[in-house]
């Protein structure tokens, strides 16, 4: 545990059972429940000072004077940080490992969909898979299938499994399939291994050094490579569970519900989300509003990265209430990027 000189051992106990009593219950936490809920054999009077100490150094609020206390952000990450003990999942790990293992089969963008649906039935809240950015997605391998003189279907295979295919015009309408065989070879050499972003960078330059050796063979393949990497950044993002997390808000509350609903009918508020969260390593916990210029302040964000053999590719993650049980899901969340990644790696 990480040592916080700002708290004595008698406050990280006190901020303990107010986290852990507002994750159960969702209401603020008063001083004869600490009382009764602690080991420290003190008087409600006593925990009510306690907590006035650690609502003065940020750590919990009072929502009106005469209630008992919430977590402040900074209590909650201090919390998830420092003390909270993740659940055992092990009746939840086979169930996981048995819906991936029927997922194996399908076309990557359906595993996405089907994990973002995962992950929201499994935790009643919302359910968020990225799609990885194909700029940044690493070469395996390039078919290319004669459709008609003057145009080609390119097949190409990413690090994992993933397949994008694109129709490629070109000039030279005495390409037969043989040559195309023969492209497919030479640009499978050259690039294998390689991001697309980094094949890009690199045709240009290969162009010219063709061109410049008179090799019409090399140059059609280029061209047809330059066309096919070409390709419009767009990045997915599959979202599920909408319902299920507004089970989760007061009705009362109409601006926390218009203010989610918005967010995610809004493709530019998700792609900020995936800038500000990034594809770094291991669990991220993260609270809405400090994403979002908004007031999406009772809700955070759990994430992970999934990729191929350590490099990170796209997301996983939920959203829900601020006072979701962390405890649960966040290895769930971890188990579930781990397994699909696992499904990258194995498949081709």
């Amino acid at each position: 545990m990480e040592v916080n000189i700002e708290l004595t051992p008698r406050e990280l106990e006190v901020l303990s059972i107010v986290v852990e009593g507002y994750i159960e219950y969702a209401t603020p936490i008063g001083s004869r429940y600490v009382a009764r809920a602690s080991n420290l054999n003190l008087s409600p009077a006593t925990m009510r000072n306690i907590m006035a100490d650690l609502t003065d150094k940020g750590y919990l609020e009072q929502p009106h004077t005469s209630a008992g206390r919430i977590p402040t952000k900074k209590g909650l990450k201090f919390y998830v940080n420092n003390v909270l003990r993740p659940s055992p999942l092990s009746k939840e790990k086979r169930k996981i490992r048995e819906y991936f293992k029927h997922s194996k089969g399908y076309e990557f963008s359906h595993v996405l969909e089907r994990t973002s649906k995962f992950i929201s039935q499994e935790t009643r809240l919302l359910g968020m898979v990225v799609a990885p950015q194909i700029s940044f997605m690493k070469w395996k391998q390039v078919d290319f299938v004669l459709v008609r003189p003057g145009l080609v279907m390119a097949i190409l295979v990413f690090e994992g499994g993933i397949v994008h295919n694109r129709l490629v015009s070109y000039e030279d309408l005495n390409i037969t399939s043989n040559d195309l065989i023969k492209f497919s070879n030479y640009l499978n050499d050259k690039f294998k291994g390689k991001t697309l972003f980094e094949a890009k960078k690199s045709i240009l330059k290969e162009m010219e050094d063709v061109r410049n050796k008179f090799n019409v063979l090399y140059f059609n393949a280029l061209s047809i490579a330059r066309q096919m990497c070409d390709t419009e950044e767009k990045r997915e993002v599959y979202v599920e569970g909408t319902f299920k997390v507004i089970d989760h808000i007061d009705p009362k509350d109409v601006d926390q519900m218009k203010s989610l609903l918005e967010f995610l009918e809004k493709r530019s508020a998700l792609l900020k989300l995936i800038e500000k969260l990034g594809d770094g390593e291991g669990i991220f916990i993260t609270f809405a509003n400090e994403v979002f210029d908004s007031d999406l302040d009772k809700f955070s964000i759990i994430s992970s990265p999934y990729g191929v053999r350590g490099e990170p590719l796209g997301i996983i993650g939920t959203i829900g209430p601020i006072h979701m049980d962390y405890s649960k899901l966040i290895p769930m969340v971890d188990y579930v990027a781990k397994m699909l990644s696992e499904i990258l790696e194995n498949r081709y």
